[in-house]
């Protein structure tokens, strides 16, 4: 094919990002990470039907769910009211979901990032994801618009430091590892 010649390569990026996360920077990002993290739950206590193996298996089930357009276009349109994304709006959801269920009012979960936050690596092929994690306060019973904003305001803050890998944030913060579970978050 003929391409036009890309600026830079992945391995340039993965030389930058490298030099980049030092120092200040480096800290900044764990400073952030350290306050919002400080005190989480170490697991989220959902309901199962047996219990949980001493050894983390990664088997499961699918669930497949289709919602009505019309109810589809009336949450997407909450969601422009508020300035909330869609990712916002069902995160939102699923976090209320997970209260439900758990009873817990601290709730950690992460969720994937494309990581492509620089203009420099739009067009450049390679894996740039992320894990971000996402920490919830229910614990005043919030309406669900309350936790719309709270979770809208979470996500912005967690997109802006979103340049620390979840390996290097989970070197820093030395959380008990145990074989049944996935360190800071489960879900």
């Amino acid at each position: 094919a003929d391409l036009p010649e890309l600026p830079i390569q992945y391995s340039d990026y993965a030389v930058w990002q490298r030099e980049w996360m030092t120092g200040e920077r480096l800290d900044k990002q764990l400073s952030f990470w350290r306050d919002r993290l400080e005190g989480a739950p170490p697991t989220l206590d959902l309901p199962f039907d047996r219990p949980r193996p001493a050894v983390e298996s990664f088997r499961g089930a699918l669930h497949e769910l289709t919602i009505p357009e019309d109810l589809q276009q009336s949450f997407i349109a909450l969601g422009k009211q508020h300035g909330a994304t869609p990712f916002m709006l069902f995160f939102a959801v699923f976090q209320a979901l997970l209260h439900r269920w758990s009873g817990q009012t601290d709730l950690v979960v992460g969720s994937p990032i494309a990581g492509r936050n620089h203009r420099e690596v739009e067009n450049l092929i390679g894996f740039f994801v992320n894990t971000l994690v996402y920490r919830t306060d229910l614990s005043d019973d919030p309406d669900f618009l309350t936790l719309l904003h709270r979770v809208k305001a979470m996500t912005l803050d967690a997109y802006d430091h979103q340049d620390l890998p979840i390996e290097k944030l989970i070197e820093h913060l030395h959380p008990d590892r145990h074989l049944s579970h996935q360190p800071i978050f489960q879900v």
